[in-house]
């Protein structure tokens, strides 16, 4: 049973209760010292709290009983406490008001069951932080998942299914030219300079690709990017940005590069009359321009074998349809 009474009441209260025991001719005999009581009502996980809530031990010299408040046995708040952590039983404690009880002879005394400690607290969310600039997939953007789709050939296995998510293909932010390729026709005597990073980029942005070159009699030159086995079924079709000049009317063809038409040398399924690549004519114009290509605009220039875009795409390419010279840049290529 516990009940409360005041500060001065309790101590002499509790000097009352001496008296009548030690007056009991008994074998048993009290003192009181300050300190923490053993037993006790449990507390929520708190040492030294400010409840000064204390046990009435009838103890003997043997026991050790824990300064922590033990779940069971009765108590008996005598004022409140400034807090102090718990010692350890009979050592009297200099922190706080509690009167702690310990037997002077007799058995052993147990004291109230240990509580057991508050449940720790669990640590607030993590916050995730801010979202940044959109990067391309290969260079830390969001990956889609391996595709469930069967695919035979040279992307069995190697299938990227992109989510909706997924939609950077290339910026050039970072200069980074890696997985970009050029490409020619056989005129021994044409000059094609490496590609190159051209500032400032488009839409704002820092940095674009640049391809040029000169004396080309057939077909010319092309840029292209290898994306390895891509699904962008999720998507309608690829936006990009692209000025310059090239042949006599400044057209380029942009190419979807499918596992049909891609030459096996190259990691792709053809192995005849090759590269005739779904495809669609652009106009450049001297400024930066963005340019939407959807997949159901793509067709094939006819010299190849008949194949159709079905979701899956190995490389794209810009490339002239004619020289003798070109100079175009592209930037900012994404799905949509």
């Amino acid at each position: 049973m516990a009940f409360r009474i005041g500060r001065a009441g309790g101590r002499h209260l509790l000097l009352f209760l001496a008296g009548i025991l030690s007056g009991c001719g008994g074998a048993e005999s009290f003192s009181y010292q300050p300190g923490n009581g053993s037993g006790g009502e449990a507390g929520a996980g708190e040492t030294g709290g400010t409840g000064g809530v204390v046990m009435v031990g009838v103890g003997g010299s043997g026991g050790n009983p824990s300064g922590v408040a033990g779940a069971g046995g009765q108590a008996i708040d005598v004022g409140s406490s400034s807090g102090g952590q718990p010692g350890d039983g009979a050592t009297s404690s200099d922190a706080g008001d509690d009167l702690g009880f310990v037997g002077a002879t007799g058995g052993s005394n147990a004291g109230g069951a240990s509580g057991s400690g508050g449940a720790s607290g669990s640590g607030g969310a993590n916050a995730s932080g801010g979202a940044g600039g959109a990067r391309p997939i290969d260079a830390g953007g969001a990956d889609g998942a391996a595709d469930a789709r069967i695919v035979t050939g040279a992307c069995a296995g190697k299938v990227r299914a992109l989510g909706t998510g997924d939609t950077v293909i290339a910026t050039f932010e970072d200069s980074s030219l890696t997985s970009w390729y050029e490409y020619r026709d056989s005129t021994a005597a044409a000059t094609l300079n490496p590609i190159a990073i051209v500032m400032p980029g488009a839409a704002g942005t820092s940095r674009g690709a640049r391809l040029s070159g000169q004396g080309f009699q057939g077909y010319g030159a092309g840029i292209g990017i290898s994306i390895h086995c891509w699904d962008s079924s999720v998507f309608q079709g690829i936006s990009f940005w692209a000025k310059g000049t090239s042949g006599t009317d400044n057209r380029i063809a942009f190419q979807v590069a499918i596992p049909q038409t891609h030459a096996v040398a190259d990691g792709g399924d053809c192995t005849a009359r090759c590269y005739d690549h779904p495809s669609k004519q652009v106009l450049l114009e001297p400024n930066w321009q963005q340019y939407h290509v959807p997949f159901t605009d793509l067709a094939q220039a006819g010299f190849g074998d008949p194949a159709a875009y079905q979701g899956i795409i190995m490389a794209l390419n810009w490339v002239s349809l004619a020289g003798p010279t070109l100079d175009f840049s592209i930037d900012e290529i994404a799905f949509y």
